[in-house]
């Protein structure tokens, strides 16, 4: 006679198939080289990978609205404009400040999901795609406000 009380209610089959998520200490890198959008858009992708709650998302989109809009103002008014090393470096750290907050908000999900057996996606390709189009998007936007 078999009991139903050791077999187990929740199968894999019922979870959804999804594309893994990226490991949130490896934002860092885009966050430093591409700046606040290219780690914004990551940390979104990847929260929708690890299926965070509202509002965690909004805390990453409030985070990354606030970074752009602070990058922008004080390179327009401290630094004149200019965009040499002082705004890069303006640039890489409002990007870590966005990524401080998307890791304090995904490394909860991300542990639960490696403690599962999952493997993280390589961030090798959407990284280096983002660094280039975000960075010299926000860099373009830059250069727009300094022009007006």
């Amino acid at each position: 006679m078999a009991d139903d009380l050791f077999t187990p209610t929740i199968t894999p089959a019922a979870y959804e198939q999804r594309r893994p998520p990226w490991r949130p200490g490896s934002l860092l890198y885009p966050a430093v080289f591409g700046g606040v959008a290219a780690v914004t858009v990551l940390a979104l992708i990847n929260s929708t990978r690890l299926r965070l709650p509202g509002r965690a998302v909004l805390a990453i989109v409030g985070a990354g609205l606030a970074a752009l809009a602070a990058r922008v103002l004080v390179t327009l008014t401290l630094l004149d404009g200019q965009s040499g090393g002082a705004a890069r470096l303006v640039g890489a750290l409002a990007g870590a400040l966005v990524w401080l907050v998307a890791n304090l908000v995904q490394k909860g999900r991300f542990r639960a999901y490696q403690l599962r057996g999952g493997t993280p996606a390589s961030l090798w390709g959407p990284g280096v795609a983002a660094v280039l189009l975000f960075g010299f998007a926000e860099g373009f936007l830059i250069l727009l406000a300094a022009g007006s």
